[in-house]
């Protein structure tokens, strides 16, 4: 496990099995069945379902557009594409690349391998391992461990290392999807192999590749991007045990803090978005699951306060001053702020800062009326509570 607590995955599934059990639980244990229902019935996942060839003539080679670039009107075939910070192109969320699949692939992993645990239902895992064979195991299906062609750029380039936030499930959701299936008996020996090869080949192109961790690579980046490349790199390292190089990413994220927060919390790099809420906790999203990594591991990231007063903290400080929707957001924003999705950052910093202002946060959150269909984020964001 990286991100989950194994310890309190058991105590939550006892308690749940129990006549102690809240209502809320119980509603993010309903919730979470129906999500992996419809994951068991939307795969398998493979890059190889895609229709635009990769540059590499090789279909196993995962492959996007970035999402925020639009063909330039002024010019007869559109080349080379332009910006347009926070309007996604819907041609970049169509099956006829990746980054869709991918996301549908680890989220689907991730629930089939919760709702397997907590409900002990085989056929749950019948079906994530599956998934987790064809993604990542089987010759003829699996993706190759790159992202060479990540959110490429039609006029521009054919990858970018902004792509690799496309990868962050790998990391987030299925890493704890594998160390749950894992305990399954139709787990295999041939499975962990290919798993851990497979991952171990990833970790390798992440630390290396001119898009990874290259002198201009997505390791250098100054926003959010910079903390996801960072999370990813220390969560497969702590997955595959490696701990001297999660340690190292971890004390990198002292750094971020250094360079990406204010005194009073105020993240600049998210806050001039057109989506600065949004990225904002974003951002706070992949650096308390640094902390994470870092609790695992014996480096403290909470407690980490900068020269100039900046730390987790008083980022997670910043957006609770924020949680009540009909507070003015001071910032661009384009959409209304999900301020529920905030929660399980909101019991992270509780737990570890032993901060009961944060618990009660966390717990206040009200999740009574979202549904799988249209508020996904917030039904995770239950569950991480909950569960």
């Amino acid at each position: 496990f990286v991100f989950l607590d194994e310890n309190q995955l058991a105590l939550s599934r006892e308690r749940l099995e129990s006549e102690q059990a809240p209502a809320e639980m119980k509603q993010a244990y309903e919730r979470l069945l129906e999500e992996a229902d419809i994951a068991a019935g939307e795969g398998p996942f493979s890059v190889t379902d895609k229709t635009v060839v990769p540059p590499s003539g090789s279909m196993n080679d995962y492959l996007s557009l970035s999402p925020y670039w639009w063909p330039d009107e002024t010019k007869k075939d559109g080349l080379p594409w332009i910006r347009r910070d926070g309007k996604t192109n819907p041609v970049s969320k169509t099956s006829d690349t990746d980054s869709r699949r991918i996301g549908a692939f680890t989220r689907s992993v991730r629930a089939l391998a919760l709702a397997w645990y907590f409900s002990r239902d085989e056929a749950y895992a019948t079906r994530g391992i599956e998934y987790l064979r064809i993604w990542f195991i089987h010759p003829e299906t699996r993706m190759n461990p790159n992202m060479n062609f990540a959110q490429g750029v039609p006029g521009r380039a054919d990858g970018r290392r902004s792509g690799l936030i496309d990868s962050r499930g790998l990391a987030d959701r299925v890493l704890d999807a594998i160390a749950i299936l894992s305990q399954s008996d139709q787990w295999t020996g041939t499975d962990e192999e290919g798993i851990h090869a497979w991952f171990t080949d990833y970790l390798d192109w992440l630390l290396t590749s001119e898009l990874g961790g290259g002198p201009k690579g997505e390791a250098f980046s100054e926003n959010n991007h910079g903390s996801w490349y960072d999370f990813q790199v220390a969560g497969v390292a702590a997955f595959l045990q490696q701990d001297e190089i999660a340690r190292q990413m971890v004390e990198k994220g002292k750094m971020r803090i250094d360079t990406q927060f204010e005194a009073n919390g105020e993240q600049p790099h998210e806050l001039e978005r057109t989506r600065s809420y949004h990225y904002s906790y974003f951002n706070l999203d992949a650096l308390t699951g640094l902390a994470q990594v870092g609790d695992r591991i014996g480096t403290d990231l909470w407690t980490y306060t900068s020269p100039k007063g900046a730390s987790l903290k008083v980022g997670i400080d910043l957006l609770a001053a924020y949680n009540d929707p009909a507070k003015e957001w001071p910032w661009p924003h384009q959409v209304e702020r999900r301020v529920s999705r905030m929660a399980p950052i909101y019991r992270k910093a509780g737990l570890a800062l032993d901060d009961p202002d944060f618990l009660d946060l966390a717990n206040a959150q009200d999740f009574s009326n979202c549904t799988v269909a249209d508020n996904l984020g917030e039904v995770w964001a239950q569950r991480d509570v909950e569960l």
